[in-house]
């Protein structure tokens, strides 16, 4: 425990925007993961704020630390248990596991239903709530989906008007977005935050966020394109762009470095004119995504001098056929054009981002990867980033299957075999295929998936997770409509 406190100790010296506070209502705000990871989410940094804007109520922030024994918070060193509410924010489907462990050793019961009444109201959010929240129902009391901004002041009413747990779920049932696992059979619709609570902030900047010493700023949220694969559309509702005058309005002239999010931010109205303001204030930023179709040199040449080393965007697709089956709505010239681009805006290298395993993927669709990715490479080194497709609920592809391990692996040597004498011009990174299966699981898993992760607190692998479906009755979904073409199964 001594370690711990000296570890938040120095952490807190590093970084600025803790609130220190004393309230009757008190709520431990935790991260399933290390503190790098959560200091980098802007959702669970705007719960924070929000929080801790009520008067009567202090939020105090928890995380998965690396260090064995019982959790404290971050602000007060106190236990977790002793808050009124536990809300914790969940991103990733791999995070499930360290849900369980995060409330273990918050000194929390992880399932619902053994816990006493004396014990915190468990509350999770997060963007894999609106992927899919059935995997965390034997965990939480209440889950929230979609955007937190309006649902979280109507969370904290209720409770004040409560008093004790059984009431504060009579109260919050029915409320937009708010979904009890125990009461409800279907999931509710999603909250949506008004663009007049746009845009979402940071509260932090600190060196040791996975964006060191960035201020993190969404200037839009939804988004405008079709691509059939991704939950954005779904998840955050309709497109809402923050006007300009907010955005630089709400970011501090003293800070170093600005992190601008939006799922397709290349399509914000202002990208250009917002980019152009931060470079003359004399503030570096990022970009969290670009679209192969939206950058030209200008834009380009803004982002270098915005501080930029390397230049991002996504195929999505090994081919042309499947990018246009995903309705990714990205050319090969688009690619080309983008690498053309990066090159003569003076970026020395750049990122692709690429999917194999789609519905009806062929060998030849990899061979079109691989030309594509030598003719990129003619203009930078690059950086190829390989994920398995992994199909996700409230898409078109919920009823596909999982292309299978052994296929992907199989896929991913072909890949790499090719590509072998391209080196060092082209670096493929790779995420592991046993690992993506079992995202692809929990994706589009129900309860009976939180309980075979409640298995896995003590020892967590590939094995591990097949032994513990088994053992509480899981079973591999039917295949396809489409099955792979020329590829072993």
């Amino acid at each position: 425990m001594d370690r711990l406190r000296e570890r938040i100790r120095a952490r807190r010296a590093r970084e600025r925007g803790a609130i220190v506070k004393d309230a009757p209502i008190r709520v431990a705000l935790a991260y399933p993961n290390r503190y790098g990871v959560g200091m980098a989410s802007l959702g669970f940094q705007t719960v924070y704020k929000r929080l801790n804007a009520e008067p009567d109520v202090v939020a105090e922030r928890v995380f998965l630390e690396e260090l064995p024994g019982e959790l404290i918070t971050y602000e007060s060193g106190r236990r977790p248990a002793e808050a009124a509410i536990f809300a914790v924010s969940i991103a990733y489907e791999l995070d499930l596991t360290n849900l369980v462990r995060l409330l273990i050793r918050s000194g929390i019961e992880p399932l619902r239903e053994l816990r006493e009444p004396h014990d915190p109201i468990v509350l999770v959010g997060g963007p894999l709530t609106s992927s899919n929240p059935w995997p965390l129902a034997p965990f939480a009391d209440l889950i929230v989906i979609g955007d937190g901004e309006e649902v979280v002041p109507q969370l904290i009413e209720a409770y004040r008007q409560s008093g004790r747990k059984g009431r504060f779920l009579d109260l919050v049932e029915g409320l937009p977005g708010v979904f009890l696992p125990d009461r409800m059979e279907r999931e509710p619709l999603f909250a949506t935050a008004r663009p007049e609570t746009l845009p979402a902030s940071a509260q932090f900047v600190t060196p040791e966020a996975e964006f060191p010493d960035t201020f993190l700023i969404e200037v839009e949220r939804g988004c405008p394109r079709p691509c059939t694969f991704c939950l954005a559309r779904v998840m955050y509702g309709p497109t809402r762009n923050v006007p300009l005058d907010r955005v630089l309005a709400a970011i501090p002239e003293e800070a170093p470095k600005v992190g601008l999010i939006g799922a397709a931010l290349t399509d914000y109205p202002w990208v250009k004119p917002l980019s152009r303001a931060l470079v003359e204030r004399g503030q570096r930023f990022s970009y969290s995504s670009v679209r192969a179709d939206r950058v030209d040199l200008e834009l380009a040449e803004l982002m270098r001098a915005g501080g930029m080393q390397s230049f991002t965007f996504a195929a999505d697709g090994p081919s042309q056929r499947l990018r246009d089956l995903l309705k990714k709505q990205i050319r090969r010239e688009d690619l080309l054009a983008a690498a053309r681009v990066a090159r003569e805006a003076g970026f020395k290298r750049f990122k692709v981002y690429q999917m194999i395993g789609l519905p009806t993927e062929t060998d030849e669709d990899l061979e079109e990867m691989i030309e594509d990715a030598r003719a990129l490479a003619e203009y930078g080194r690059l950086a190829l980033t390989i994920s398995p497709f992994v199909p996700k609920r409230h898409t078109p592809h919920f009823a596909d299957r999982f292309a299978g391990v052994k296929t992907i692996e199989q896929r991913l040597r072909r890949v790499e075999k090719a590509l072998r004498r391209d080196r060092p011009r082209i670096e493929i990174r790779s995420t592991s295929a046993r690992w993506a299966w079992v995202e692809a699981v929990i994706a589009r898993g129900g309860p009976e998936v939180g309980l075979a992760a409640l298995q896995l607190a003590e020892r967590e692998n590939y094995a591990a997770w097949r032994r513990a479906l088994e053992a509480v009755g899981w079973r591999e979904p039917e295949p396809a409509p489409f099955p792979l073409a020329g590829v072993g199964s």
